[in-house]
């Protein structure tokens, strides 16, 4: 009789361990889980950031270009009489200049008031899956 105490009692410590073990493997893959999700979030959002720096750097390139280009045009009549007609609104002696001035904000409060424009349904949708991606 004392035999079948002593072995329940060692098969119930050994339950008790495995649970135990088992327990602490659940525990520790949550965790590594939860460490590889905000990882990720991680490394996306870098990612995010490093395409925004490739663009700025595109753009800035494109402006050192064509600051080069007018650099190396600065000598030449023609090109400073277009730059002076197009950028400064000068003119030749005799000449009238006619400009003709288009409302922008009209045609933003048209679509921005139209319930079925795609274009308010998809920046809604996108705004909405921007949320939940932040959510979890």
């Amino acid at each position: 009789m004392d035999f079948k105490k002593k072995q329940k009692s060692e098969a119930t410590l050994k339950e008790f361990f495995l649970r135990a073990a088992a327990f602490f493997v659940v525990f520790i893959f949550i965790v590594l889980v939860v460490a590889d999700v905000k990882i990720y979030q991680k490394r996306k959002g870098l990612e995010r950031e490093v395409a925004k720096y490739e663009q700025q750097i595109q753009q800035l390139k494109e402006k050192n270009k064509d600051l080069e280009n007018r650099i190396s045009n600065s000598d030449n009549l023609d090109y400073i009489e277009k730059v002076a007609r197009e950028e400064q609104d000068m003119q030749k002696p005799g000449e009238n200049v006619v400009s003709f001035v288009m409302p922008e904000g009209d045609a933003k409060k048209e679509t921005a008031g139209n319930m079925w424009d795609a274009k308010n349904w998809f920046s809604w949708l996108s705004n909405s899956w921007e949320w939940i991606k932040k959510v979890f």
